[in-house]
C-alpha cells in the first residue's frame, strides 16, 4: 500500500483552496445565473413575440373574415343589381320589340296605302296615255299623215344603218307634230318601224329618223388576222388577243364598228373589242380575259 502525501495548494481542507473553490464557484454560480437570466429573457422575448404572432393571427383571421363578409357583401349586392338590371333591361327589350313591332305594322299599312294609290294612279295613267294615244291614232288617220322622200345614210353600227323620211299632211295648226312623228311607222326592208328621233322644223317639215339594224349586210363588219399577243405579264393569270376589223363602211364611225361588231374565240362571245386602237388606217381590236396558264 502507497501513501501520497497531500499538497497544501490542493488540500481540500485548506482554507486558501476552500476560498479559491468558493470564489470558482461563485464565478460559475454568477456565469450560470446570467445564462439563467439570458434565457429566462430569451424565453420571455419568445413568449412576447409568441403572443405577438398569435394576436397577428387573430387580427389577420379577423380581417380576413370581415374581408370575405364584405366581398360576400359585394357580391350579394352586385347580384341584386345585375338581377334588377336584367329584370330592367328585359321590361325595356320587350317594350322595344313592342314598339318595332307597332312601328312595322304602321309602316306596312302605310306602304300597302302607298302601293294601293300607286297602282290606281298607274292605272288611271295608263288609261289616260291609252284614251290619248287612241285619240291622237284617230286624229293622225283622219289627217292620213304619211312618210315621204325616204332615205339611207351611212351605217351607224355593226349591221344598222341610219333612215330618214318627211312626214306629209301635217296641219299647220297641228301642235303635236313630234308625237305624230314618233306615232307613225315606215317600212323598210319589208319590216315596220317607229323612228328613232324626230326633228320638227315646221308645218310639212318633220323628219324621222330610224336604225334599221335587219338586212343591212353592207354595214355587218367582221373580225379577221387572230393574234395572240401572249400574257399580259409573267404572273398576271390574263392574257391579250387582237383581231383586225374587215370590211368597215366608208366614212363610218370606226370606234363604233370596233366597239359593236361581236367577236367569237377560245369558247367565249365577246359584243365588241373591249379596247380599239387603228394603226397605218386600219383598225384593230383587243381583249384581255383570265387565263389559268398566265399563272
Amino acid at each position: 500500500m502507497s501513501v501520497f502525501p497531500i499538497s497544501s495548494c490542493n488540500n481540500p481542507l485548506d482554507p486558501d483552496v476552500r476560498d479559491r473553490t468558493r470564489k470558482e464557484w461563485d464565478v460559475e454560480r454568477r456565469h450560470h445565473q446570467e445564462e439563467v437570466l439570458k434565457r429566462i429573457d430569451i424565453e420571455h422575448r419568445w413568449r412576447v413575440e409568441d403572443d405577438e404572432r398569435i394576436h397577428r393571427r387573430e387580427q389577420w383571421m379577423r380581417e380576413t373574415e370581415e374581408h370575405q363578409r364584405n366581398v360576400k357583401e359585394a357580391i350579394r349586392h352586385e347580384t341584386q343589381e345585375k338581377g334588377a338590371r336584367r329584370a330592367q333591361w328585359a321590361i325595356e327589350v320587350k317594350e322595344h320589340e313592342r314598339d318595332m313591332r307597332e312601328a312595322i305594322r304602321r309602316e306596312n299599312q302605310e306602304k300597302e296605302a302607298r302601293r294601293a294609290q300607286w297602282a290606281r294612279e298607274v292605272e288611271q295613267h295608263n288609261r289616260d296615255i291609252e284614251e290619248r294615244q287612241r285619240r291622237e291614232e284617230e286624229e293622225r288617220q283622219r289627217l292620213n299623215m304619211f312618210w315621204t322622200d325616204p332615205e339611207s345614210h351611212t351605217c351607224t353600227s355593226y349591221g344598222t344603218r341610219e333612215y330618214t323620211a318627211r312626214l306629209l299632211n301635217v296641219p299647220a295648226n297641228y301642235n303635236r307634230r313630234i308625237e305624230a312623228c314618233m306615232a307613225t311607222p315606215i317600212q323598210v326592208h319589208g319590216v315596220e318601224y317607229k323612228p328613232k328621233r324626230c326633228e320638227d322644223h315646221g308645218p310639212n317639215n318633220v323628219i324621222g329618223h330610224w336604225e334599221v339594224n335587219q338586212n343591212e349586210p353592207d354595214c355587218a363588219s367582221y373580225w379577221s388576222w387572230y393574234k395572240d399577243n401572249g400574257c399580259v405579264s409573267p404572273g398576271s393569270g390574263q392574257r391579250r388577243i387582237e383581231h383586225y376589223l374587215e370590211n368597215l363602211p366608208q366614212g363610218s364611225d370606226w370606234r363604233e364598228f370596233c366597239a359593236t361588231t361581236p367577236a367569237n374565240f377560245r369558247g367565249m362571245h365577246f359584243v365588241g373589242a373591249q379596247f380599239c386602237y387603228q394603226w397605218n388606217f386600219s383598225t384593230y381590236g383587243h381583249w384581255v380575259f383570265d387565263d389559268e396558264s398566265c399563272k
